[in-house]
């Protein structure tokens, strides 16, 4: 089998570098090894957006053999985050502003329906779980750990959402929220844009807690808006042409609750 077959891609650009870049979990099966490993080596950026993905390369840097690399990075396909052409190869998907408006125009649809359904149910043990995780999330920024700190920002966001009782909800914001993590990454370079959603995490907790759907709702639209216009910023092409366009808080909150 030729490398190209191998998901080597066509012979352009720059290969993996001959220094491991991504490393060896310690359990789950061999296909969820390669896809935890080959996942946050996209999101830490060590295999940069455009990247070719080898499936040689990367079977020989976690210590498996290529069947499992090759289902790995179906999964990612799966999620938005590796394009595979047959013959061609796999690559890491490019940053673009029409991938970011698209994604957060399905995130913000999504979780804003998640956060004003669950508005009305949110229980004092979750509340106590979401706490914990973003505490988590804290600690573990401060530590430098950014496993951990995307980990438990992500169990924080979503303890919240499952309030809403709906599986098939929770379900569908996974894979959006997977592709924004690469764009996240960016926007957290920012120290003012940092403080900044640690205050809205403590807030849109509060508010479910109070039962406020239009409180929570608002701040979890300015949290994702304020992200997406932030690395729309370093993104070439024009935000007013893309094909989708990010709802109003108008089109995200019902009538009823902005009366």
């Amino acid at each position: 089998m030729s490398k190209d077959e191998q998901g080597g891609g066509n012979g352009g650009g720059a290969g993996l570098i001959s220094t491991p870049i991504v490393s060896r979990p310690a359990r789950q099966t061999a296909g969820d090894q390669a896809e935890e490993a080959v996942f946050e080596a996209i999101m830490d950026g060590k295999i940069p957006p455009g990247s070719p993905l080898r499936l040689q390369e990367l079977a020989e840097q976690l210590g498996m053999s290529i069947m499992p690399v090759r289902e790995a990075l179906r999964r990612l396909e799966g999620l938005g985050l590796v394009e595979i052409v047959a013959h061609k190869g796999a690559w890491v998907r490019p940053l673009t502003l029409e991938d970011l408006h698209d994604t957060y125009f399905t995130r913000l649809n999504l979780e804003c329906l998640a956060m004003r359904t669950a508005a009305g149910s949110f229980t004092a043990e979750e509340g106590a779980a979401a706490r914990a995780a973003l505490e988590e999330h804290v600690a573990a920024r401060g530590r430098g750990d950014q496993v951990g700190a995307r980990n438990a920002h992500e169990r924080f966001h979503f303890t919240m959402y499952r309030a809403c009782r709906s599986d098939w909800l929770v379900r569908s914001i996974g894979p959006a929220w997977r592709n924004s993590e690469r764009y996240r990454v960016e926007s957290m370079r920012h120290p003012d844009h940092v403080a900044r959603r640690a205050e809205e995490h403590v807030q849109m907790l509060e508010a479910l807690e109070r039962g406020d759907a239009e409180g929570a709702v608002a701040l979890l639209a300015s949290h994702l808006l304020s992200s997406v216009e932030l690395v729309a910023a370093g993104l070439q092409g024009d935000p007013e042409a893309t094909p989708v366009q990010l709802p109003s808080l108008d089109e995200l909150l019902p009538r009823a609750l902005r009366a």
